[in-house]
């Protein structure tokens, strides 16, 4: 094998046209990286693509290695990774890493990335290349893959012949709540392009790479174009200089393997993450139009399973039979080693077809051995049945493995198979088969299995039971789908008026101070006594209180317990109580934030909304831990705690606010499904008869109204002038507000997106826009609108300092900006009008006064623009994201001359 491979690969022989491609990196590289390198750029000629020099361009070039682009259009790009020294270097920062290489994968629309750090690991390198170039392009040559003795079928086939195998802890039983950084991100995203888009972020995302190892992805965002990777990082885990080479090399192999199948990958750690600023500019750079996303939400439907065991397969086959005149539709077969169970199939899909000819099937299989065995008996028992073993729309029976299936099936439609068989039915949980039973909805699905085990049992009857419907949740509710909802308002006398709202929701510190009393949770105890304390319908029902944080889940729970009410609190830590809860050894279980993902317990009857949240985000996760159908479930009851809330910002949400209900009714149906079903409502009506009427509640709502609409600073930047020039507007009524809002003395305004447009017409402004961002930048310079020198000193600082992301620390950018001042005032009388305190050198060697005034202004002229931005949560300044991304060394040059000069025309006239 190693000698084909450089057979086919010429031996990496350098010729001296190739050496003079990279001897211009000798100022960043030694002789002897120069050397590797240069054998880079001959095998990756070799597959079609040249080294892409990037000395001139600060966004694509790194230490760390090289850039190759590809000659044939719709490749991705390639980086190698050839600098051990670089990737062990203390000064080498994780952020520069992820943003480098998001960059990269925006910019060329995938990146592949790979490590060759001496000469013995080329070889590798090429059976990497190989590897994933074959899997991307079938065209690559023949006899490149036959003379390094791999052929096309052998390298594909690690995508759908190899069995699945299990990379690292099953997530799905360990990973059962979101992290801290992925329930940020969740919100941020939601935030970012509104909760309507929020459905389209799938998070714990099962994926099978090239080598047929079962992996995860933090999250998908699921678009028309194509499927996004979203990878959270932190350092310890992730950093190259902090993992092992192997572990490293196990990572790309991931990354790699979702470029190769057309998913681009991002990756942000946790520095990156805190960036509140530059990470909206990243999503909106990076994903897209949220017009392209996934917009319906998914429920999980029931599947009613027939779980027999039977001594024979004729058995077997009449059983199935009878469930499906009944009208099942899912069965698990139980059969005994070595009596047929493949036959039971065989005569069951014979039966199937002379109903249905055109019977479309899909037949999924662990190993490429039990494929080939199962095509071979489908040969032989039937003729003109058109097979294959891959997706594909002009055959009528399909037969693949778990890990192509796994792989591949998001490529078709959900009803595309009338007819799904899974043999092995015991290992579909192993092997993630579970999202894809959820995704295709078949006519009938049949699972074969030669396990007696119970506990198999259950599991398999809760992964095949269980498909997917695009719906909303009301239509879920009128269908029958989910259980009604039954809501209770639970009034407190706690006065919200003083808590502090941040744009989004409430300042937590306030929160907890106000929420996290005693009497208050005395009310919701006995609100759950009163109406839950004793059995209905002869069962105790159990529920979920969200509460404020841990601390209150304790005290929550605390209290319940003292009143009867068995409880527990759970937070990320202490994890015990859900197995308690489970089993129905208690009957309340007290959380926060953390159990918002990943924790299924489809007995929950109650849940209480002790949180109050202007997150419909966080509201309707929190809502989704009771939507879920259960045994003798007729309803989920929803008891939602309205403290008293100031006029201005309106209610939290609340599941009336959610269905948008005025009208209140204690336990009423908030929507009424189309076949009624006896409920406990009978029995709760003769405790609460008095209180049953109907009454109108408020149930406006910050976010909801006005969280679409820009306000005055967001309207300014759209149209690029001041805020000063828009309260004109305003004041000669040139300028309409769409709503307004009184807020203590204060009426803020907010306007219709539409309105933009409009305004920039009738003003006869610019169209400024992203893509005009840098031209908008250099004509803003060119304008030369210099009052004072602030302007020129603070830009100067910041192009003379900052790091290669475009950022510097705060404090490091107000002393070079006083330094400035201060070096010049050694040379001259003064540096500024007679007047300006920038004469005081007590006032210069003040960092907090400069700062304060640096931030009022030149400061904020730029970042009007949008040309800068301030991050309160990292206290660092920077360029904008979207105009650093397209400002060249030349760029940055030309600016920092024009500065120089500019200031050198300034200072010398404030003395004349």
């Amino acid at each position: 094998m190693d000698r084909k491979i450089k057979e086919a690969t010429g031996a990496y022989r350098v010729n001296p046209t190739e050496i003079s491609e990279v001897e211009d990196l000798a100022q960043f590289y030694s002789s002897a990286a120069i050397e590797l390198q240069t054998k880079l750029v001959v095998l990756l000629r070799s597959f079609g693509y040249q080294f892409h020099d990037t000395k001139s361009d600060l966004h694509q070039h790194s230490k760390l290695g090289l850039l190759f682009t590809s000659v044939i259009e719709g490749r991705p790009a390639i980086f190698i990774d050839c600098s051990e020294d670089e990737i062990a270097s203390d000064t080498f920062e994780y952020v520069d890493y992820t943003s480098h290489q998001n960059y990269l994968m925006h910019k060329h629309c995938g990146l592949l990335r790979f490590v060759c750090f001496a000469d013995e690991q080329l070889e590798q390198l090429s059976v990497d290349l190989l590897t994933f170039l074959s899997h991307i392009d079938a065209e690559l040559s023949i006899e490149k893959r036959l003379a390094a003795g791999i052929t096309y079928d052998a390298i594909t086939s690690q995508s759908r012949d190899l069995e699945v195998s299990v990379y690292g802890a099953e997530r799905d039983n360990t990973h059962t709540d979101p992290t801290p950084p992925e329930f940020n991100f969740s919100v941020f995203f939601a935030d970012v392009f509104g909760e309507q888009s929020f459905h389209a972020l799938k998070p714990e995302a099962n994926y099978i790479d090239l080598s047929g190892t079962r992996r995860y992805v933090d999250f998908v965002l699921t678009t028309k174009e194509r499927d996004i990777a979203v990878e959270l990082n932190g350092e310890r885990y992730h950093h190259p200089r902090f993992i092992s080479e192997k572990q490293y090399r196990s990572q790309l192999f991931k990354q790699n393997s979702l470029v190769a199948d057309g998913t681009l990958v991002f990756r942000w750690s946790d520095r990156g993450m805190r960036d509140s600023v530059k990470l909206k500019e990243q999503f909106l750079l990076y994903f897209g139009n949220p017009e392209d996303f996934q917009r319906a939400p998914n429920f999980k439907i029931e599947r009613q399973v027939n779980f027999e065991h039977y001594p024979h397969q004729t058995d077997a086959v009449n059983k199935i039979k009878e469930g499906r005149a009944r009208g099942d539709n899912t069965f698990l077969v139980v059969l005994p080693t070595g009596t047929g169970k493949t036959e039971v199939f065989i005569e069951d899909l014979a039966q199937q077809l002379s109903v249905n000819p055109a019977l479309s099937v899909l037949a999924i299989l662990p190993t490429v051995n039990l494929r080939d065995q199962l095509i071979q008996r489908l040969e032989a028992a039937f003729s003109g049945l058109v097979l294959t073993t891959q997706f594909d729309s002009n055959a009528q029976v399909t037969v693949v493995t778990s890990a192509y299936a796994i792989r591949n099936f998001k490529t078709q439609r959900t009803t595309d198979f009338e007819y799904i068989l899974v043999d092995e039915a015991h290992r579909a949980g192993a092997i993630g088969l579970k999202r894809l039973l959820e995704y295709f909805q078949p006519q009938t699905l049949l699972g074969l299995t030669a396990t007696p085990d119970r506990t198999d049992q259950q599991k398999l009857e809760q992964i095949f039971g269980e498909y997917e419907v695009d719906l909303t949740l009301e239509q879920a509710i009128k269908d029958g789908l989910i259980p009604p909802i039954r809501a209770f308002r639970l009034e407190s006398n706690i006065d919200f008026s003083k808590v502090r709202f941040l744009g989004k929701d409430f300042v937590k510190s306030d929160l907890n101070k106000t929420v996290i009393t005693p009497s208050r949770d005395q009310l919701i105890t006995d609100v759950l006594n009163e109406y839950f304390g004793q059995e209905l319908n002869g069962r105790l029902m159990q529920g979920v209180i969200f509460c404020v944080d841990v601390k209150h889940t304790k005290r929550m729970a605390k209290m319940l317990n003292n009143n009867g009410l068995s409880a527990v609190a759970v937070d990320g830590k202490n994890r015990e109580g859900i197995e308690l809860y489970t089993q129905g050894k208690v009957r309340f279980i007290c959380a926060c934030d953390l159990l918002n993902e990943g924790w299924d317990a489809p007995q929950t009857s109650i849940v209480v909304m002790a949180r109050p949240t202007m997150s419909k985000v966080l509201y309707t996760q929190q809502l989704g831990r009771g939507t879920r159908n259960h045994k003798d479930k007729e309803a989920l009851y929803v008891i939602d705690v309205v403290d008293s809330y100031g006029a201005n910002l309106g209610q939290p949400w609340s599941v009336h606010g959610l269905f948008g209900l005025n009208q209140y009714q204690p336990f009423g149906n908030l929507v009424e499904p189309k076949t009624s079903r006896q409920t406990e409502l009978l029995i709760l009506d003769g405790l609460f008869e008095k209180e049953r009427r109907i009454e109108p509640i408020n149930i406006f709502n910050f976010e909801k109204e006005f969280g679409h609409l820009l306000n005055e600073e967001q309207l300014a930047r759209e149209l690029f002038v001041s805020t000063g020039t828009l309260r004109q507007w305003l004041k000669k009524d040139d300028l309409k507000p769409s709503k307004t809002l009184e807020f203590g003395k204060k009426i803020l305004n907010y306007f219709e997106p539409h309105i933009v447009e409009e305004v920039r017409q009738q003003k006869k402004l610019k169209l400024r826009t992203k893509e005009t961002r840098r031209d908008d930048f250099f004509e803003f310079l060119e304008e030369r609108d210099y009052t004072r020198s602030y302007k020129i000193v603070f830009l100067l600082s910041l192009l003379n300092h900052c790091n290669e992301r475009g950022e510097i620390a705060i404090d490091l950018l107000v002393d070079k900006y006083r330094e400035y001042y201060l070096r010049l005032l050694d040379k001259q009388e003064r540096v500024e009008s007679k007047s300006s305190q920038y004469n005081d050198r007590e006032f210069l060697n003040s960092p907090k006064e400069v700062q304060k005034s640096m931030l009022q202004f030149p400061f904020e002229k730029f970042e009007r623009k949008c040309f800068v931005y301030q991050s309160d949560e990292l206290s660092i300044v920077g360029f904008d994201e979207t105009l650093w991304q397209k400002l060249t060394n030349d760029d940055l040059e030309k600016a920092r001359k024009q500065m120089e000069q500019d200031a050198e025309d300034y200072f010398g006239k404030v003395t004349r």
